[in-house]
């Protein structure tokens, strides 16, 4: 039996069963019955994998005015019935939604009715729980559950009477109110893809006129693209980062934002912000008298060298450093890894 569960079966049923106590219901439920329009609040999902969706049928299987499906996202699974005939509407819907031992144990099936075609024999469609009786021109009914209260896989029996304003009525999903034989679906909770982790690229500041590629500076023995701008003296200063501008090429890069550096002797403060839609994961910062700073008596490009870094930044969209003890003309070379923000 548990191996059915993990079927999706595309047809839900439930019976009607017309005992005598169903009838002095309905007879007294015609009291309360009114044509006034009913409105429901509809629950969008961002569903997870492919909703379930079943037509509703009569037992004759010669109409099909309505259809439920079932799905879920991360947090909830949702139910809903929803009216494709608008000559008919929602009277008395009944859901159970739940597992094999709780539906035998609430009386609606005999034991082991379950069978591998998706039929089952329902004792008393009365006995469905979360009856919602309208009594109204409702055409759409939901059901929403937590996920966290059901197991990975639940059985669904779905029933409804319908009615027109004519009086006629319909059980859908019935199917011989004598045998009560209906259907029932078995649903296992579909399972939210991970988003993709966002795409990073290494980003450095340019200072135009002032910057000088890797590349270019002598001494220099990495292959590493990026740039030192300066000398540049006390003052302020504004410079577009540009991520993924390889052989120092801004052409090929993309502008991500914008460094600031306020400089005022002894102290220079850096500020890294990038646009909406991105966000710093880790930055690297070089400022000083020489033009890049140097690692066992070389000058080094590798970011990792530089002397101030930040991180596991944790999608921040601005990073600052307050760099003090400086003094005259000074460089700056300001390197950044930038994510796309998911």
């Amino acid at each position: 039996m548990k191996t059915q569960f993990h079927k999706l079966l595309l047809l839900a049923f439930a019976v009607p069963v017309l005992l005598s106590s169903c009838k002095k219901s309905d007879e007294s439920a015609d009291e309360k019955f009114s044509s006034a329009n009913d409105p429901q609040l509809k629950t969008d999902l961002v569903y997870c994998g492919t909703p379930v969706v079943s037509p509703m049928v009569d037992f004759d299987q010669t109409i099909s005015p309505a259809t439920v499906s079932i799905g879920n996202d991360e947090t909830q699974l949702l139910v809903k019935y929803q009216i494709t005939d608008m000559s008919w509407f929602l009277y008395n819907p009944r859901l159970f939604v739940g597992t094999e031992a709780e539906l035998i144990a609430l009386g609606i099936v005999d034991p082991n009715s379950l069978n591998p075609d998706g039929s089952v024999y329902i004792k008393n469609t009365g006995l469905i729980p979360n009856s919602s009786f309208n009594g109204s021109s409702t055409t759409y009914k939901e059901y929403l559950y937590d996920l966290s209260a059901l197991p990975a896989c639940v059985i669904v029996i779905a029933y409804a009477e319908l009615r027109k304003t004519t009086g006629e009525r319909a059980y859908v999903f019935g199917k011989s109110t004598m045998k009560r034989d209906g259907y029932y679906i078995n649903y296992c909770v579909q399972q939210c893809e991970t988003p993709p982790p966002p795409v990073c690229e290494t980003a450095y500041a340019f200072g135009g006129s002032i910057a000088n590629c890797f590349l270019n500076i002598s001494g220099v023995q990495s292959n590493n693209w990026g740039w030192s701008n300066g000398p540049i003296g006390a003052g302020s200063y504004s410079w577009p980062m540009y991520a993924g501008a390889g052989l120092c090429n801004i052409e090929n890069g993309t502008h991500v934002g914008t460094l600031t550096v306020n400089y005022t002797p002894p102290t220079a403060t850096v500020t890294y912000t990038v646009f909406a839609g991105y966000v710093l994961n880790q930055t690297h910062l070089y400022v000083g008298n020489q033009i890049l700073p140097m690692f066992k008596g070389k000058y080094t490009t590798a970011p990792g060298q530089f002397p101030y870094k930040h991180g596991n930044l944790n999608g921040v969209t601005t990073d600052t450093y307050n760099i003090s003890g400086l003094s005259g003309n000074i460089y700056v070379a300001a390197h950044s890894e930038v994510c796309g923000a998911q």
